[in-house]
């Protein structure tokens, strides 16, 4: 369960804070994708050998799965995300498209995993405030650099 967690989370989180932060500085659609393959590319193996490497340290026996688990889970989210971006038309809509399916899919994962509707909303919220904090990072990124 630890592997799977921590893909999930780890990749909603990862994927709408990349799309969010492209988007804020007008990137194109070509450029979303392209960062995304990037992302996927070494976001889930990375994190997979880390969670591996730990998870060695307190038990070998599971390690592997759990790095495993994690690299799957992490791989697989974000692909949807890349599927909705290059499938939709417009990057705007393809951006909220994301976000939807982000709060869909954590409201499914955390009902899966009975967590209490509290945990729920603050998971939520967690991810809200990561993904607004990097939008607005972004969006002063590209209004001071894009004077020069």
């Amino acid at each position: 369960m630890v592997g799977e967690t921590f893909g999930f989370t780890n990749g909603i989180i990862t994927i709408l804070a990349l799309i969010t932060g492209l988007h804020a500085t007008k990137v194109n659609k070509i450029g979303i994708i392209g960062a995304i393959l990037a992302l996927l590319i070494t976001d889930p193996l990375c994190d997979a050998y880390s969670l591996y490497t730990s998870q060695k340290i307190i038990e070998k026996k599971t390690a592997y799965n759990v790095g495993l688990k994690a690299f799957l889970s992490q791989f697989l989210l974000q692909t949807l995300f890349l599927i909705i971006i290059i499938f939709t038309k417009s990057e705007e809509k393809a951006v909220y498209y994301c976000y939807i399916v982000g709060i869909i899919l954590t409201i499914i994962y955390d009902r899966y995993n009975n967590l209490l509707f509290k945990e729920s909303i603050l998971n939520l919220g967690s991810i809200l405030i990561l993904v607004m904090l990097t939008y607005y990072i972004n969006t002063l990124v590209y209004t001071y650099f894009n004077k020069f």
